[in-house]
C-alpha cells in the first residue's frame, strides 16, 4: 500500500507539473515549484511516507499535503488562482504566497526528518493488546448530557441526521446564551459513541464473534451521521476516529473494516456535499457535484490553505500590526470557553483577514490559514512557527496512540491527532479551542474513570 501511495503521489505531481508548464501564461510563474519541490522532498525523504497506514496522524498529513501541493496546483493551472468568492488577487501577491508555502513545506519536511527517529520506531508494527476501559463516569457524563438536552431541547435543532435530512440546519441556536451547553452535548455525543464501542468490545473479548465487529461499525456509522450545521468536519472527525479505533481493536477483521471504512466515508462525503448544496450556505458556497472542477479548485484552496487563502493573508498585513502580543493572545484564546469574553475588544487578525477577503465587514466565515496566521503575528521568517509546532505534536500523538492499550485513551488521542493532522484546514486559534474545550474535558473524564476504578480496587 505504501509503494502504491508513493507511485500515485509522484504521478500526480508530474501531471501537475506538466499542466502548469502547458498553461504557464495564466498563472503565477513560480506555481510550478509547489508540486516540483513537494515531489523532490517526498522522494528525498522516503521515511515521510514510511509510516503511512500505520500511524493515523502522519497518514492524514501525507494525504493533506498531496492535495495542497500537487492536486490543488493542478487545478489552478487550468482554472487560475482566484476564487469564486472574495476579492481579486494580483499575480504579484500570489507569487509571494507561493514562496511562503514552499518555505513552510521545506521546514515541515526538515522538522519531520529531525524528529522522526524519536517518535517513529519499529514499535509502529507492534500495537499492544487493547483492553476495554472502565466507563462508569463516562456513562454519568452521558446522563448529564441527556439532562441538558431535556432542559434545552432546542439544542437539537442544530443537528441534521444526514440519512434522512433533505436540507442542513443552522448551527446557531436561539435562546442558548451559554456556549458550554452546546459543547457538553457535542462531548456527550462522542462519549456515548466510545462507551458503546467499549461495551461491544468488552463482550467481544469474552466471546469472539463477528457480530460485535459489525455492531461496532454500525454504531460508528450512525453516530457520525449527525451533522452540526453545515460543517462536514463534525462528521469527518468522529467518523474517522471511530473507524480507526475499531480498526485497531479488532485485529483479525482489519481488511473488512478497511473496506467498510472506505465505502462509508465516500458515501457520507457525497451525501453531505449534496445536502450542503441544497442549503442557503451551499447555494452561496462551493458545491463540487453541481459546479464541476472549477468549484473543486476553489474548494481545495479554501479548505486546504491554498494559494488564494495565503495571498489574502499577505494582503491583510496592510491593516494588521505584527508582534502585537495583546492581540495575539486575544486571537488564540478567543474561542476558549469562559475565557473568550475577556478578549473581545482587541484587534483580531482573524477578523481583519475576513475583512480583507471580502472587502467589507460583517462576514467572518473564512478560516485564516495557519501559515498566514504566523505571518501576520510574527513576520515572514517566523510564519511557519505554528505549522512546525503542529507537526511535532502530530508525531508525539502518533507515538502515544501506538503505546497505549486503553480503548478510551486511544479514542481521544486519535480524535486529537486527527484534528491536528488536518491543520491545513484550521489555524492555531481553532486548535487551541479544540484542545481546551474538547480534549481536556475528555481527558478529565478518562482520569475520573480511572480514579473510580482505583477506589474499587482499594475496597477489594
Amino acid at each position: 500500500m505504501i509503494n502504491i501511495y508513493r507511485i500515485i503521489t509522484v504521478f500526480v505531481s508530474i501531471i501537475s507539473i506538466i499542466f502548469i508548464l502547458l498553461n504557464y501564461n495564466d498563472i503565477p510563474k513560480n506555481l510550478l515549484f509547489l508540486p516540483l519541490c513537494f515531489m523532490l522532498l517526498f522522494l528525498s525523504i522516503p521515511s515521510f511516507s514510511k509510516y503511512n497506514f500505520k500511524s493515523i496522524g502522519i497518514t492524514i498529513l501525507n494525504f493533506s499535503m498531496l492535495i495542497r501541493y500537487s492536486i490543488s496546483p493542478l487545478l489552478m493551472s487550468i482554472y487560475g488562482v482566484n476564487l469564486n468568492s472574495g476579492l481579486y488577487l494580483s499575480e504579484k501577491v500570489q507569487s509571494r504566497a507561493i514562496n511562503l508555502m514552499i518555505y513552510e513545506m521545506i521546514l515541515i519536511f526538515i522538522t519531520f526528518l529531525l524528529f522522526q527517529k524519536r517518535f517513529y520506531k519499529s514499535s509502529q508494527n507492534k500495537i499492544k493488546l487493547i483492553k476495554p476501559s472502565k466507563s462508569l463516569f463516562s456513562w454519568l457524563f452521558v446522563i448529564v448530557t441527556l439532562v441538558v438536552i431535556f432542559v434545552f431541547p432546542e439544542i437539537l435543532s442544530r443537528y441534521s441526521f444526514v440519512w434522512t435530512a433533505t436540507k442542513l440546519k443552522s448551527k446557531e441556536v436561539e435562546g442558548i446564551s451559554y456556549s458550554f451547553l452546546l459543547i457538553i452535548v457535542q462531548l456527550g455525543h462522542l462519549v456515548f459513541t466510545v462507551n458503546l464501542i467499549n461495551l461491544l468490545y468488552k463482550y467481544y473479548t469474552k466471546k469472539k464473534s463477528l457480530m460485535f465487529v459489525i455492531l461496532s461499525l454500525f454504531v460508528v456509522g450512525v453516530s457520525s451521521s449527525f451533522m452540526v450545521g453545515t460543517s462536514r468536519f463534525s462528521i469527518v472527525l468522529p467518523l474517522v476516529t471511530g473507524l480507526f479505533t475499531v480498526f485497531l481493536i479488532y485485529k483479525p477483521y482489519r481488511r473488512l473494516i478497511g473496506l467498510f471504512s472506505l465505502v462509508i466515508s465516500l458515501v457520507l462525503i457525497i451525501l453531505t456535499s449534496i445536502l450542503k448544496s441544497k442549503t442557503i450556505a451551499g447555494e452561496r458556497s462551493l458545491s463540487i457535484l453541481s459546479k464541476g472542477f472549477n468549484e473543486l479548485n476553489s474548494n481545495l484552496q479554501l479548505y486546504f490553505s491554498g494559494v488564494a487563502n495565503v495571498s489574502h493573508s499577505l494582503n491583510t498585513r496592510l491593516i494588521y500590526e505584527p508582534f502585537n502580543f495583546d492581540s495575539i493572545l486575544a486571537d488564540l484564546l478567543k474561542s476558549v470557553v469562559f475565557i473568550s469574553k475577556y478578549f473581545m475588544d482587541f484587534q483580531s487578525a482573524i477578523v481583519n483577514y475576513n475583512i480583507n477577503f471580502y472587502g467589507r465587514t460583517g462576514i467572518q466565515d473564512q478560516i485564516l490559514p495557519m501559515v498566514g496566521q504566523g505571518y501576520l503575528y510574527f513576520g515572514y521568517i517566523l510564519a511557519p512557527v505554528f505549522s512546525i509546532a503542529t507537526i511535532i505534536i502530530i508525531m508525539y500523538l502518533d507515538k502515544k496512540i501506538v503505546e497505549n492499550n486503553s480503548l478510551f485513551n486511544i479514542y481521544i488521542l486519535v480524535y486529537l491527532c486527527l484534528k491536528f493532522a488536518l491543520f491545513n484546514m484550521a489555524n492555531a486559534t481553532i486548535l487551541i479551542s479544540f484542545f481546551t474545550n474538547f480534549f481536556v474535558v475528555l481527558m478529565v473524564i478518562n482520569i475520573l474513570n480511572k480514579r473510580i476504578k482505583l477506589g474499587r480496587d482499594t475496597k477489594k
